[in-house]
Parts: structure tokens; sequence; C-alpha cells
């Protein structure tokens, strides 16, 4: 009879070179535990690929928020995630968060590639080559080793100078310059996918990706207007011509998607429960299409005003037209469900809310997609790693006010807080200004666009004209000039005075959104005109699940469905669920290490990776923690010489979006939030009564 012996029994570090991932976040333990960093690991979708969720506790010494702090950190996890050699590990996702707490603060994906891993895609490669092939493909092999190899040398001789970044640029940048050259782009979303699925999976089912066709530049323009009612007024005036609204708006062709706010429904119906309903002949339609309109927001409180059988009249005069909507379905998983366009490569989501209950659509009843902000959180943080662009539409406020309450600032700011890319509002027939929040627009208002549901034709107006590239978005605000309904881009000296009447608004918010500028989505830094840069005024945080109940429509305890899995060459862009186990301070690691394996002894350098690409002694696993590169950068208190505490950040409680802006508090017995506009409102209410060149001609 023989007896297995002990040795036989895997060690930690062979398991973490397998892909284990218990046996992963060990062997991260062992080097992150010494600074009060705790990390967990599971697989991925996609194979080779895993995630790290990485937790510790705040502190008011250091800004975990940080890029210096994100690159530290990101340096010394790809540092060891190389060290390990394994050939198995391709890609990580790392997720920081406070322990305790379900809000992410950031996360980064990076493909890692160690020389185990780069030795055995070589093989494969050589597999799958023709046993006979030709001199000229051979030697277009051999140059290409050769100049691998020089690179791999220069990398090394970096990594021998003993520099901190050497792991994080061999992990990172021999990464990319493996990979093929269409995969060397990123997005807003941190994702370098260039085949994806064509669905996208969000809380209650998955959306088909609809590619629009474009001019395939490179860059992705979008062009959003404000309220459109082709209603009595309008075709009193305007009659049966539908091309006159939009003979003098070329830019709405040209752009690669125009979207407004459908504020009428399409239907014939007679009954309805409003006083004065809005309705509009489904023939007008031909009005939309020859202006270039090719999706409409009908998240709003007039597409109701005929019931479901106004709704679904223009539902089905949309689609035979062809164009898209969103906010509004016959149950509440078409009024949930968000467009998702792929433009020019660019995949954008969009998403429309309005806040009344009454109208909201249920699972068996017609409606607009309610505004409530458990909803908001899980549409956005479901598709978020799916898509590069989340843009959300709000109808919301009260009509002919220039500022935007309190409410919509913060439920602007939340949705922002969640992952949303752009923030844009509607209602209240004027303009309303528009801001920075965490690098990112939000425009409280465009105003009425073509309006007939009042009787002034002549008015005031703005378009917000997006252009979206790699991880750029340029955004600008086009002053608009309406007379009889028909909107044109204005020039001189309207152009000035139209942009001022939104400048005097927007001054009044933290950072005002002056355009054009260029945010990138990466660095969070925005280039004016000028080619001066700014850095955003705070670092963009990560979705966060709302502090209140969620509905019944997204039970309690269950995360957003995850992305769909990306192809087997691309990156990882993954989420971990927020119910997973939050450790505490006494948490040990996931993995006991097996008999023959000590914390110590199981990560060692020799093992770890060849000795031809071993880092410099001076960054091995096994030296002491004065020797390693993280006490270098900002996690270490320089006063006692231990790691020190993270920050914690503030975040203010979440907005009840649930609440209709109509039912809001009056202003005079509400106490302003720390965002309040109602001081700078009564500022500027004297000087607005005395200017009339600023006044709206409403």
């Amino acid at each position: 009879m023989s007896y297995a012996t002990e040795s036989a029994q895997p060690s930690v570090l062979e398991l973490a070179r397998s892909g284990n991932p218990k046996a992963i976040a060990y062997w991260l333990n062992v080097f992150l535990l010494p600074h009060n960093l705790f990390a967990q690991a599971e697989p991925a979708a996609q194979p080779g690929c895993f995630k790290i969720l990485i937790e510790f506790h705040p502190s008011p010494d250091v800004d975990a928020r940080s890029p210096e702090f994100q690159q530290n950190l990101m340096r010394f996890v790809c540092h060891h995630m190389w060290k390990l050699n394994s050939d198995v590990i391709d890609g990580i996702q790392v997720v920081t968060r406070f322990i305790g707490k379900p809000q992410m603060l950031w996360r980064k994906t990076v493909r890692v590639v160690s020389p185990a891993r780069r030795a055995k895609l070589a093989a494969k490669l050589a597999e799958s080559a023709p046993q006979s092939a030709a001199p000229a493909e051979i030697k277009t092999r051999i140059q290409q080793v050769t100049r691998q190899k020089v690179q791999f040398r220069a990398l090394r001789s970096l990594l021998l100078t003993g520099t901190t970044a050497a792991a994080f640029i061999i992990g990172c940048w021999l990464g990319y310059s493996d990979a093929p050259n269409e995969q060397k782009t990123a997005t807003a979303a941190n994702s370098t996918l260039t085949t994806r699925p064509d669905t996208i999976k969000t809380v209650l089912e998955s959306v088909q990706v609809n590619k629009v066709q474009a001019d395939m530049d490179g860059t992705a323009t979008i062009l959003f207007g404000g309220d459109v009612a082709l209603t009595k007024n309008y075709t009193e005036l305007v009659k049966d011509d539908p091309k006159w609204a939009f003979a003098e708006l070329e830019e709405s062709r040209l752009a690669d998607l125009s979207i407004v706010n459908l504020e009428a429904p399409f239907t014939t119906a007679t009954d309805s429960k409003q006083a004065e309903p809005f309705k509009v002949d489904p023939a007008q339609v031909e009005v939309l299409k020859n202006g270039g309109i090719d999706v409409v927001n009908l998240a709003n409180n007039r597409i109701m005003d005929y019931g479901s059988t106004g709704l679904d009249d223009t539902l089905k005069t949309l689609e035979q037209a062809g164009i898209r909507h969103f906010g509004a379905g016959r149950d509440e998983k078409e009024a949930r469900r968000p467009e998702i366009l792929e433009v020019d490569g660019q995949r954008v989501a969009y998403l429309g809310y309005y806040g009344s209950e009454t109208q909201a659509a249920t699972a068996n009843q017609p409606g607009i997609n309610r505004k409530h902000n458990d909803r908001i959180a899980a549409d956005i943080q479901a598709i978020r790693d799916q898509v590069d662009w989340v843009i959300v539409n709000f109808h919301w406020g009260e009509e002919i006010s220039k500022y935007p309450s309190d409410a919509q600032m913060e439920l602007a700011h939340f949705s922002i807080d969640q992952g949303a890319d752009l923030v844009i509002g509607h209602h209240s027939s004027i303009l309303q200004g528009a801001e920075l929040y965490q690098g990112r627009p939000i425009v409280y208002s465009l105003g009425n666009f073509i309006f007939g549901g009042k009787p002034e034709s002549t008015y005031d107006s703005a378009m917000l004209r997006v252009a979206l590239k790699d991880r750029q978005m340029k955004v600008e605000l086009l002053p608009v000039e309406v007379n009889g309904f028909q909107p044109r881009i204005a020039h001189g000296d309207r152009a000035a005075e139209i942009l001022h009447q939104i400048e005097s608004v927007s001054d009044s918010f933290p950072q005002a959104l002056k355009t054009p500028l260029v945010i990138d989505a990466r660095t969070n830094t925005v280039t004016k005109p000028d080619g001066t840069q700014t850095e955003s005024q705070t670092p963009i945080s990560e979705p966060s699940k709302p502090e209140s109940q969620p509905e019944q429509s997204v039970p309690e305890g269950e995360a957003p469905p995850a992305a769909e899995s990306p192809t087997e060459e691309a990156t990882p862009s993954v989420e971990f669920a927020p119910t997973a186990p939050v450790p505490t301070e006494q948490s040990a690691p996931a993995i006991e290490p097996s008999p023959d394996s000590s914390p110590v002894e199981s990560p060692n350098p020799e093992q770890s990776a060849p000795t031809e690409e071993a880092p410099s002694s001076e960054s091995q696993p096994g030296s002491p923690p004065s020797q390693q590169p993280w006490n270098n950068n900002s996690f270490i208190n320089q006063n006692n010489g231990s790691p020190a505490p993270m920050v914690p950040q503030q975040t203010s409680p979440s907005p009840q979006a649930t609440q209709d802006p109509h039912t809001h508090l009056d202003d005079a017995t509400r106490s302003p939030s720390t965002n309040s506009l109602e001081p700078i409102k009564r500022r500027y209410a004297e000087a607005d009564r005395s200017d009339s060149q600023t006044a709206f001609n409403f």
C-alpha cells in the first residue's frame, strides 16, 4: 500500500499559475495585506481573464480616487501578476472599494502578458502555421521575432534599473505590442474590444445592438435638439408642408444621429382624460424624416395624453418611418429598454425617464419609463461595461423656470456617479444652462425646438453637438433661432445673445460648461479651444449602488446582468456584483496554503519567472517592506513608515427621483442643498427683470 505524500500536492504558487482564483488572491494578499489592502479574485467570463477586487479602510491622509493612487496601485498589482509568470492569465480588471461599502471607487482593465504566456501564445502560433511556409513568409516571421526581441531587451534593461514603473510597463506595453493593430484602441468604458456580441444584457432582457449607417470617418457625430410637438399651432401656420420645419437646418441631416424629445403622440385617437391634450396626425412623421431625425425620446408628460391607444399608434408610426425611440413602451420591459446604437464603431446607449407614477408602464400596461433612482442606477450599471457611452435623458423641472432645481442637479449628479457620460434635460421650455460634473457634461434644458404646443412661433433655442472618437468626447452648444417654427443655427450678434442666455445661468454652477471643448474620458481632462487643459474638479467615480431600497422590478440583493462575454482576443471589461462578500479587518485570504507552503515561501521569485526576465532584487516579493516599490509612493505614511490608510470619500445621498418635479416643495420652504442655486437665482432675478436683451420669447 502506498500513500500520497504532502509534496505531491500542488503549492499555492502552482495553483495560482494554473489560474486558480483563490490561489491568485492568496498570492496577491501576501504583498497587499502588509499595506492594509485585501484582494479577492474570480474568473471573468472570458477565458484567461480575472477580476481582482481590492478593499481597504478609508483614511483622511490619502485620496483613494486620485490618479496617482490609481497608477501606483495598478503598477503594484501588474508587477506581481507578471512575476507570477502564468501561462494562462491574459488580462485582469482591478476594482477598488472601501471595506463595508458597496460603492466602487474606480476600476481599470489591463492585459498582462508574462514571459510564460508569450511563449505559450508563440507555440500556438507555430502550431497553426503551415508546415511549408513560403520563403517570404519565413522572412517576415524572422523580422517580427527579431523586432520583438529588441523591444523586450530594451524593456528588460529598464526593469533592471529598478524603476518602479518597469513592471507595469512590462505587463501592459508588451501586451499592447503583442495585440493586433485593430485592438490597440480603447473606449470610454476602458474596453479594447473589437469584435463584440450583437446583444447587450440589461436588467430585464437582452437588447439588440443596431448599427447605424455613417460616413465611417472614425467619428460619431450626434446632434441633440429640444422639445418637438407638431400640434395645432404648428399645423395652422405651416399647413401640410413636411419640408418647412427643417428646411434651414442642414446640420440635422449631416449628423450621424439626430435626436429630439417628441412631446406629442402620433395618433388619430379621440378619447383623452387631459384637459388640453396634445396629438399629431401620423402623416406629420414625414417632418421628422425630412429633418434627418433618427431617434426620439418618449419619456415625457405628453406622450400618454391619449392613453395606451395614442402610445401604440405613436410606436407603430415611428417604427414604420424607421425612427428609433426610447423612454416609453407597450409594457415595462419595452419602456425601460435602452436604445443601443453602434455608430462608426462607437456603441452608444440611450435611456429616458419621466417621474409620473400614473403614466408609468407596468408588466401588463403601456406607459413611460418611470424615474426612480434605483432603476436609474440598475439600468446604467447593467450596460456600463458593454457599451462605450451612456446618455441619459430626463423630463424634469418646472416650465418657464430659468434655473434647474436642487432635485434636478442632484439627480443629474447621481446619474453620472452611476456611470452616465452625458445627461440631457427637457420640459422647462427655455434654456437652463449647462455644467461639467466629474468630467461629464450636463445640459439641463435645450428649450423648445419645434413646439406647436404654444402659440409663440418665434423664440430662441439651442442644440448640443457631440462628437465621439476613441476615448474623447467633443461637445458644443449651438445657438438656434426659431422663426415661424423653423429653426436655424444663429450667427453673429444673435448667436452671441443666445449663448449669453445659457452662460448667464451656467456661470452659477461650480464648473460651467463653456463650449466647444474636448473631454478625455480616460484621464478626465478637459481641453479648451485655445489648447489649455484642465482636470475635472472631482475625479470621475465608478457606478455606485443607491442607498434606497430597490423596486420590485429589481429584486433586492440581485445584481444587474453581467456583460456578455467578449471574444477570446479581447481584453476583459467586467464588474464585481454589488452583493460580493465584504471582508472585515480580520478576514483571512480565501485559500489556505498547502502543508508544504507558507506565505513567504510560495511566492519565490526564483520560481515565479525565468531568470532572464526576472526583475531586479530591489523589487523581489521576498524583500522586506522598506525595499518594495510600494513604499516609494503615496500609500506610505512618511511619518512612521507604516502603510497609510485610505481616504474616505464623501458621497451625497441618492436623490429620490420617484417624486414628480411638479410636486416639489415650494422654494421658500425647502432648505437649499450644498450645491443649491437658490442664492444665485435671487441674485440674478433683479438683473433679469431689467435686461430686455436676455428675455425669452415665450
